[in-house]
């Protein structure tokens, strides 16, 4: 870190604002401060700590230093700019802090700012922080230092140091140890240590109850399991190989038992499917009829809404008719009304324009002289109230004026006062160092005092723990004697005899299977009464079913015969019609031969018949059309008959086939509900069955004996459960209360060690305060010696009110100063009041005048335009009759304009009704043929699907919504059939000519059974023994791995015990300081041989004292104690040098120092010795501050700050830059 820049103001004695040029300052790596006591070179030093820590450390280290500021100043200003860092990222900041006080006299809060300077013009300044704590913060992580470390790398006292060099070995140790801290190495790692023997102990402690816990998981015990497991492992795979063998059979017989029992129950359902094909059939043939009826229906709807929308036309058209005549009138009216109200509009109109425009004109002659008049009576008011404040002014100027000398009478008063209050630098510097060493004596008689509580605390503590010692002791041998109590009652209780769990896990899965068979059993007995409530409602059903089919087999045998009959008498018509057609044909040939034209049979051009078959066809013509359009006729019947008794004949097919279905699915859940009923009562055989094979003691008949026997062996087993979980329970409760003994045994046994460890530890602190209260008093006494030859002109119990009377003197002076500042600020304001009050006085007069003159113009104007609004007017109010002039303009032309657009609307309305009269004649005429048509196409669709009336199209058409239904029951009847034969044909393949008996079947199922059972024993057995072994395993693992860490754990404690041995007292933190010390003299011997030019070094002798080696008497070592005055000052000043090095690298690299020494008791000798050896410590990247007031030291530095003294109630101190 190197200083660049510092700028104060309202410092202590500096008052404007001073700079300092650190870069020019340091440029020769040396330069002095120098001046009169009390001028302020020190603060130079509080300003930089102000400004980098926001805190004077001579003031206390306060937040807000106001005993820093300035008495006749309010405000304080520093500034430091400073470089850090390396050459490739060295960067510069500035730090600003503002205090000061407001005009109560209270603090203000600080303004702060750190600031990061740009590289070059190019960059600008960032500000970093603007928060006093952040600003500190970030100013501690760029340096690495704290205010503490600061102080003591920046300024070094010389006088101190050369104390360090000639105290004893253990008085240097001690100053080492508070200077870095070092005592914090020996008891944080003694806590350290602590922390770890306990945590360790605590750690054997739970390894040991939970090695207890395990109970017998050793080497034995698992063979033992693994034996039992690999038993059952045999046992179980020799049943698995006989379930696979048996398993291939057992699937064989399962599958063709399946497939016949799959393949008869298609056939039946093949056979019912074939009844039902004759019904399914009628349902078709309806479909088409439905379907026929769906495509006639659109073309009904069609003629029926035509036929409503043409009468409607109809009376539209009438309606039209009667609305054109009415509109005709009115247009004739509305033409008659135009007329009239036109001709009285040219003749008023052209007169009321004339009389309105003269009128608007004196309506604005009435609104300016209004205006005028407002502001003839504004103006009056205004020039009064001018007038009044014009008296107010000139009677204030003169309060103004006599209070302004009262002010500066008052200032002079003041001024004297504040002389009387000041007290001069020197005697404020003296009393505060008395009062400071004064309470450097009562802070050691306190820690005197002190110390002296604390060592009769530690003897007090010592017995409390000797006694508490002794009982801990009698707790570990009672806890110790309860335990081995529990193991013997322990051991007793093991060995009582209780219930098998195998034998109770037996039992339960003897009742969980009763008890399942017990809810199949009852749910059976359920479905049994289901099964005879649905046969009791399904017996009418089927009876209904079987006489419906019958019917309808009736009725379609007799639309069968009707169908017969229509269809030979349709045969018989059509012969007759083919031998009319014969008969008639050769007569019909001739009539359309002509002469010269080809005959189409035989292909001659000539014809001798032609001439008489001419009259012929003449004649016959009409008799021979008439036969053939009743031939035609009596076709058309025929065929319609035989078309109807189709339909007839599909219809009662239909319904015959759909009665056969329904009854063949009534049928069918008839089997279905007699099968459900030989498989209700075959599962309570086999459920009877297989509660037998449960034991002796289950073999039942009915429900209710089961029952009865469930509930008499639950109760056993319940009964036989709770023995053994209360003996159980005894067993863990035991178990529970043994481990607690033991846990208590060993916290006692802990609390015994830890409380003796405690003990030692007391009495080792009970002899560490003897000897600092020892210290301490030998403090005391010199402290008190040295205020007492300081204090030579008051007695010490004065030094408190002496000081407290010059803060008394500040703090008046203070008030004073602030008194002053403002009766000074309300003088200059009643000055300042003073002349804006003439300001405004003047300002008012001018004002007058232009308003006088302004008020005569605008009389005049008002009077010229009140004579020629008179002449318009008559003296009327011109509105009211510009009012009256348009009203009656405007009443003529909305009159002639009302009856111009009541003309237009007639007219438009007699052409809009006469062309709604076109439109409706034409869409009458249209609707006309539309309907003729759509009647037509109608009878046309009728004819075409054989339907005589719309009626039964209608009929037909309301059955629209079942044609889905039926369309799916007929697919679904078709694919079921073909579905069903395919099954049947797989299966068939399937089979391949093998079958089984019921006996074979039921055979082959039980001895499958009868392997199964056996089989899951045996896993379960297996299972039992594998979790014992994993169980045993993940335990026996367990207990290796505690074995272990309790081992290692005992290494520990034996490493710790012996840590414990090295670290009692303050051995370690000798040995740091001595290390320390150590390194501090190499760096002081390198920096004593330049400024001495290798004669003299230092070194550390082997009683840890300082030696001086002089090199220029053959290297002869000489005891510090034989020094003279310049080789003690330049020995000091290189430890001096050291510490500070050592002290920086704690934190960042500082490139400066100051040595606040006065020198004034050095004679001319020994200070040019001095300044020799300043000279050669010069170095490129460190420089040396001195602070003196020496002459002979000012003549020899190369830079030079020189403090000017304050004036007093005048100028502050004042800074100067000198340069050789």
């Amino acid at each position: 870190m190197k200083p660049i820049r510092l700028k104060l103001s309202g410092m202590h004695s500096y008052r404007e604002l001073q700079e300092i040029d650190f870069e020019k300052l340091c440029e020769a790596g040396l330069f002095g401060i120098f001046g009169p006591t009390g001028s302020g070179k020190s603060t130079i030093l509080d300003a930089i700590t102000l400004a980098l820590y926001g805190q004077v450390v001579r003031q206390g280290g306060k937040s807000h230093p106001l005993e820093a500021l300035n008495q006749l100043e309010q405000r304080l200003f520093v500034s430091f700019t400073f470089e850090i860092g390396k050459e490739g990222e060295r960067r510069r900041y500035t730090i600003e802090r503002e205090f000061g006080l407001d005009r109560k006299g209270n603090r203000r809060q600080p303004e702060v700012r750190l600031i990061e300077c740009g590289r070059g013009p190019e960059e600008e300044d960032r500000v970093i922080e603007s928060k006093a704590n952040a600003v500190t913060a970030a100013v501690e992580n760029l340096i690495g230092l704290t205010l503490q470390d600061f102080t003591r790398a920046v300024v070094l006292p010389q006088g101190q140091f050369a104390r360090f060099l000639t105290l004893k070995s253990s008085e240097r140790n001690d100053m080492l140890q508070r200077m870095f801290n070092l005592h914090e190495y020996g008891e944080k790692l003694n806590e350290r240590l602590r922390d770890a023997y306990e945590t360790n102990r605590q750690e054997r402690h739970r390894l040991e109850l939970e090695l207890a816990a395990l109970g017998d998981v050793g080497p034995e015990a698992l063979a033992s399991a693994k034996e039992e497991w690999e038993a059952a492992s045999r046992q179980e795979k020799l049943y698995r190989d006989q379930q696979e063998k048996l398993e291939e059979r057992r699937r064989e017989a399962e599958q063709i038992h399946g497939w016949q029992e799959e393949l008869a129950a298609i056939r039946q359902r093949l056979a019912d499917l074939e009844e039902q094909k004759e019904e399914m059939e009628a349902l078709a043939a309806r479909v088409a009829a439905v379907e026929a009826s769906g495509q006639v229906w659109p073309l009904v709807q069609k003629a029926r809404q035509l036929d409503e929308e043409w009468r409607q036309a109809e009376e539209a058209l009438q309606a039209r008719r009667r609305e054109h005549d009415a509109a005709v009138d009115r247009m004739a009216e509305s033409e008659r009304d135009y007329q009239t109200a036109a001709g009285r509009l040219r003749t008023d109109e052209p007169r009321l324009i004339e009389q309105k425009s003269k009128l608007a004109e004196a309506v604005q002659l009435e609104e300016e002289l209004a205006a005028l008049r407002a502001e003839l009576t504004a103006g009056s008011e205004e020039l009064a109230a001018l007038q009044g404040e014009l008296a107010l002014l000139t009677e204030q100027i003169g309060r103004q004026e006599e209070e302004i000398a009262g002010w500066e009478a008052e200032l002079k008063e003041l001024d004297g006062k504040l002389q009387e209050a000041t007290v001069s630098p020197q005697r404020r510097a003296y009393l505060q160092e008395l009062r400071d060493a004064k309470q450097a004596w009562e802070r050691e008689l306190g820690k005197q005092r002190e110390l002296e509580r604390e060592c009769a605390d530690a003897e007090k503590a010592i017995h409390k723990l000797d006694a508490q010692l002794k009982t801990l002791l009698a707790s570990w041998q009672e806890a110790a004697r309860e335990r081995e109590e529990t193991q013997r009652r322990l051991a007793e209780a093991e060995e009582q005899p209780v219930a098998d769990e195998r034998e109770l896990e037996a039992a339960r899965e003897t009742l969980a299977q009763v008890k399942a068979l017990g809810r199949e059993w009852r749910d059976a007995i359920q479905r049994l009464a289901d099964w005879q409530r649905r046969w009791t409602e399904n017996e009418p059903l089927w009876q209904a079913a079987a006489s419906r089919a019958q019917a309808a087999g009736q009725r379609a045998a007799e639309a069968e015969e009707m169908l017969e009959g229509k269809k030979r008498e349709l045969e018989e018509l059509r012969t007759a019609w083919l031998a009319w057609q014969k008969e008639n044909m050769t007569r019909l040939l001739r009539s359309t031969l002509a002469e010269g034209e080809a005959c189409p049979v035989c292909g001659s051009t000539h014809h001798p018949y032609h001439g008489e078959e001419v009259a012929w066809t003449a004649a016959e013509a009409a008799r021979q059309e008439a036969e053939e359009k009743e031939w035609n006729e009596r076709l058309q019947t025929a065929e319609a008959a035989w078309k109807t008794a189709e339909e007839d004949l599909t219809g009662a097919r239909e319904k015959w086939h759909a009665a056969k279905v329904e009854q063949a699915a009534v049928e069918q859940r008839k089997i279905a509900l007699t099968e459900e009923k030989a498989a209700l009562d075959a599962r309570i055989q086999a459920i009877a069955a297989e509660c037998g094979r449960l034991g002796p003691s289950w073999v039942v008949t009915e429900i209710e004996q089961l029952l009865q026997r469930y509930r008499e062996a639950e109760a056993a087993l319940r009964h036989k459960t709770e023995e053994r979980e209360r003996h159980k329970a005894l067993l863990e409760e035991m178990r529970d209360l043994l481990a607690r003994q033991r846990e208590r045994e060993l916290e006692q046994k802990a609390l015994y060690e830890k409380q003796a460890a405690v003990l030692g530890e007391w009495q080792e602190k009970q002899r560490h305060l003897a000897e600092r209260l020892q210290e301490a008093a030998g403090q005391a006494d010199r402290l008190e010696a040295s205020l007492r030859a300081r204090c030579t002109d008051m007695p010490l119990e004065e030094i408190e009110a002496a000081y407290a009377r010059v803060a008394e003197l500040d703090k008046l002076g203070a008030h004073l100063k602030n008194q002053r500042a403002q009766r000074e600020e309300q003088l200059q304001q009643a000055k300042a009041a003073a002349e804006q009050a003439k300001s405004e006085r003047t300002k008012r007069e001018i004002r007058e005048a232009a308003l006088r003159e302004r008020l005569q113009e605008r009389k005049l104007l008002w009077e010229e335009k009140r004579n020629r609004w008179l002449e318009r007017t008559a003296g009327q109010q011109a509105a009211q009759l510009l009012a009256d002039v348009e009203e009656r303009l405007t009443s003529l032309r909305s009159a002639c304009a009302e009856a111009e657009q009541k003309h237009l609307q007639a007219v438009e309305q007699r052409q809009t009704a006469h062309a709604l009269l076109v439109k409706t004649e034409e869409a009458c005429a249209q609707l006309t043929r539309q309907r003729e048509e759509a009647e037509a196409s109608l009878q046309q669709a009728l004819r075409a699907h054989g339907f005589e009336q719309i009626e039964q199209v209608e009929a037909l058409f309301g059955e629209r919504e079942q044609l889905a239904g039926w369309k799916a029951q007929i697919a679904e009847f078709q694919t079921l059939r073909t579905q069903l034969a395919y099954e049947a044909e797989r299966l068939t393949q399937k089979l391949a000519g093998r079958s089984i008996t019921t006996e074979e079947w039921q055979s082959v199922m039980q001895g499958w059974a009868e392997l199964q059972e056996a089989l899951q024993t045996a896993r379960e057995a297996v299972a039992v023994a594998r979790e014992r072994v994993t169980n045993i395993t993940a335990s026996h693992e367990k207990w290796q791995t505690l074995q272990a860490q309790l081992q290692d754990a005992a290494d520990e404690q034996s490493r710790l015990e012996e840590l414990r041995k090295l670290f009692e007292g303050k051995a370690f933190v000798q040995f740091i300081a001595e290390e320390r010390l150590a390194a501090i003299a190499r760096d002081a011997s390198y920096h004593l041989k330049r400024m001495t030019n290798n004669r003299y070094a230092l070194e550390l002798g082997d009683d840890g004292e300082f030696v001086l080696r002089d090199e220029g008497t053959g290297g002869i070592r000489r005891p510090v104690s034989t020094l003279s005055g310049g080789e003690t000052f330049l020995t000091s000043l290189a430890l001096a040098l050291a510490l500070s090095v050592e002290i920086q690298m704690r934190g960042g690299r500082l490139e400066f120092f100051f040595l606040d020494e006065g020198f004034g008791t050095l004679d001319p000798e020994l200070l040019e010795v001095v300044m020799d050896a300043l000279e050669r410590l010069r170095m490129s990247d460190f420089t040396i501050g001195l602070i003196s007031h020496v002459p002979e030291l000012r003549v020899r530095m190369p830079r030079r700050l020189v403090i000017t003294p304050a004036e007093p109630l005048g100028a502050g101190s004042r800074i100067a830059l000198e340069i050789d």
